[in-house]
């Protein structure tokens, strides 16, 4: 079991002194990009406005529009350049609390995205550009006047592009983090609502005027897009995430933390519903958490996080999980026993399980 997840083990106020450091570390990075890019931004950008119109046909007319676009500019470089080292830092800091299902998706993002979104900026800046100044050039030449267009337009045009590309890339990434961390669960929603609302704020009030009229819509678009991809991270293997834990008060006067497995085991034990517990009961629901690793990896996590002292399984007594599983019990002094529905011939009654399951729960009452 070495890929076990390890953040059970640390403090919350570990978790929020090593996410201080990444976000630290990542406008750390940031600050310095920009000051080097502030050193070679005009000639970055004299190469760049030659480089899309040889012929001069880019003019620069208002007076302040050079320092909008080199203001602009080094944004947009220095938030390119930092994305991929805070993307890294925060693929490290999130590791320990994932499974290795999760791990591969959260890299498959990354690495998708290391190609995809270099491939796109590139793109828009030397080829998107090129060719819709050639197409106006076309379009609207008049014989005998030479045309001008305005390059703090063109430049608006392609860093807008590039500001909802990388804020797409930021918020698809938290969102689907928050999603691995059981931060949208069970109406747990507060921290998605306000990724929502920050990026769509940033969206709205920064995107460079030739947006007009299309600042919400693409807004809207962006956070629609960004929560569908993050709908794809794995589900939880047990159900939802983060569980919330009732101490009970057995009749032997001791207190209890319990957690109810409704494993399935391949679809040979019948289900449970939520329902028919007469105490707020938190229930895992796994497939067959004798032979699926990641299962078992998830369970031993929800043991280590929540210090739980009684685990109860529906259909057996729980000897059949493995050895390492029941040492890691037997180590915490919890207490496994089961209702062995497998080997009741009366299971297949929906009545007859939920009065077995009553009769389990009315035995406890809850703390005040």
């Amino acid at each position: 079991m070495a890929n076990m997840p390890q953040d059970g083990r640390k403090s919350v106020t570990n978790h929020f002194e090593e996410l201080h450091s990444v976000i630290r570390r990542g406008v750390f990075v940031f600050l310095i990009s920009s000051a080097v890019t502030t050193i070679w931004i005009e000639t970055i950008l004299n190469d760049w406005v030659h480089s899309q119109s040889p012929s001069g046909a880019l003019s620069v007319y208002g007076p302040y529009d050079w320092v909008e676009m080199r203001f602009l500019a080094v944004i947009i470089i220095s938030s390119v350049v930092s994305l991929p080292f805070f993307s890294i830092d925060l693929r490290v800091f999130a590791s320990d609390g994932l499974l290795p299902n999760e791990k591969k998706w959260l890299d498959s993002y990354l690495i998708l995205n290391a190609v995809i979104v270099p491939s796109i900026l590139y793109w828009v800046w030397f080829s998107m550009i090129p060719k819709y100044i050639e197409a106006s050039i076309q379009l609207d030449s008049i014989y005998s006047v030479t045309p001008r267009y305005d390059a703090s337009e063109i430049f608006g045009l392609a860093s807008g592009i590039s500001w909802i590309l990388i804020l797409f890339f930021t918020s698809t990434l938290f969102l689907s983090l928050s999603r691995l961390f059981g931060l949208v669960e069970q109406g747990r929603s507060r921290f998605r609502n306000r990724i929502f609302g920050i990026v769509g704020g940033l969206l709205i009030l920064t995107l460079p005027d030739i947006f007009e009229g299309l600042r919400i819509i693409i807004s809207i678009t962006v956070l629609i897009i960004a929560e569908f991809i993050s709908r794809t991270v794995p589900e939880g293997p047990l159900g939802p995430r983060n569980l919330e834990f009732s101490k009970f008060v057995n009749p032997n006067g001791t207190i209890e933390k319990i957690a109810l497995v409704d494993c399935s085991c391949e679809g040979a034990c019948p289900s449970l519903n939520e329902s028919w517990l007469n105490q707020r009961i938190p229930i895992l629901r796994p497939s067959a958490i004798c032979l699926d690793e990641n299962e078992q990896l998830a369970l031993r996590e929800i043991i280590h996080r929540n210090s739980i002292n009684r685990l109860t399984i529906t259909g057996c007594n729980g000897s059949p999980l493995p050895i390492d599983i029941r040492t890691l019990i037997d180590t915490n002094q919890i207490k496994l026993d089961g209702l062995n529905w497998l080997d009741e011939p009366n299971s297949h009654s929906q009545n007859w399980r939920k009065q077995s399951l009553q009769f389990y729960s009315a035995e406890y009452d809850k703390l005040p």
